[in-house]
């Protein structure tokens, strides 16, 4: 795993290895960089973590002997290798430790050119060819399929494993949510509509707050929150800022502020199978999402996805759901929940 910092594929392995419920099986993480974010939660569940501090991402002889090491000392039976670089060294373990059975997690799905780095879309276009040397590659979700089976990636090798969601942790609070309200100043009464995802321009962040900025002209009720990592720093002077929109940085315990939404965006341009949709909807949060990825398998309905991903194809889904009675939107609420109850528990 390239690191433990926060994003989906990172929750997804935390949850993996801290729900093992057999006693007869170990496990034992290695990332290439530090980050503190998921580690004490997975080390609280009795996981060894090995970090190997890669600086500046060089893979160097005495790092990867330091992998050869772990690997004679720990003596796994089968390495599961989480992303393209990860993937591409379980290429050489594979090669070095032929009896180990080496499974590669492929997370992403459409590598998007201008958007993707270079260096990843040549990377995964290398693996396709080399997708005969692991035991088996799992794929997040069916786009992930879909996308990799289209650059060569092995058809026999594949199989798609979708994410599953604690619904438990991700459910309605009334009392969070008021919480949450108070918390950020919040006027009573307001609909408040959310986003959650680091700075990146595959996110395209840029266009709900144009959307946002159109309709809260008609609707002056509505507050938006954008979370993620990155987000504050890049909008600190953006003009379409206004005391209605709240940017956080990085938070812990996402999940609060999920239940505080009443309409959750997606506006990405890819996605592989997005988590923040199924935590949202589990958590009666109705989804409106880009047809990205396995967004359209997650939300189900049609006229919840957005049709491209400019601001004004933002604003319409957001002015659909606005026109919707308290009744409509109650029944759409109650829907997301028993959609995920339904299909990804």
């Amino acid at each position: 795993m390239p690191s433990l910092s926060s994003g989906g594929a990172e929750a997804m392995l935390t949850k993996l290895v801290k729900n093992n419920l057999s006693r007869d099986v170990e496990m034992i993480i290695i990332t290439f960089l530090y980050s503190t974010y998921f580690n004490k939660e997975i080390e609280d569940a009795g996981i060894k973590i090995h970090t190997l501090n890669i600086n500046k991402g060089m893979l160097g002889p005495l790092k990867l002997f330091k992998i050869f090491r772990i690997i004679i000392d720990e003596k796994p039976v089968i390495i599961q290798t989480w992303m393209y670089h990860a993937d591409f060294l379980g290429v050489i373990l594979k090669l070095l430790f032929p009896s180990i059975k080496v499974i590669w997690n492929i997370r992403h799905s459409n590598l998007v050119k201008g958007i993707d780095k270079k260096t990843t879309i040549i990377l995964a276009n290398i693996l396709g060819k080399l997708s005969f040397i692991p035991d088996k590659i799992i794929c997040g979700s069916n786009a992930a399929y879909s996308s990799h089976r289209e650059i060569g990636y092995r058809r026999n090798k594949l199989i798609v494993i979708p994410n599953g969601f604690d619904t438990n942790l991700f459910a309605p609070s009334k009392k969070v949510k008021k919480s949450v309200v108070n918390e950020l100043s919040i006027p009573e009464g307001n609909l408040i509509i959310g986003h959650i995802g680091r700075e990146n321009k595959i996110k395209n962040q840029d266009s709900i707050i144009d959307a946002f900025s159109k309709i809260s002209e008609q609707n002056k009720n509505l507050n938006l929150i954008l979370i993620g990592k990155g987000l504050k720093n890049k909008y600190k002077n953006h003009p379409l800022i206004t005391e209605n929109i709240i940017i956080l940085d990085e938070v812990n315990g996402v999940e609060r502020y999920l239940k505080s939404f009443d309409l959750f965006i997606l506006s990405s341009f890819s996605e592989g199978f997005p988590n923040v949709l199924g935590e949202a909807m589990a958590s009666e949060v109705p989804c409106i999402s880009t047809n990205v990825g396995d967004s359209s398998i997650i939300i189900g309905k049609k006229e919840l996805l957005i049709r491209d991903f400019s601001a004004y194809a933002i604003y319409e889904k957001i002015d659909y759901w606005l026109s919707l009675n308290e009744i409509q939107k109650e029944k759409l609420k109650k829907y997301s929940r028993t959609r995920i109850l339904d299909f990804f528990l």
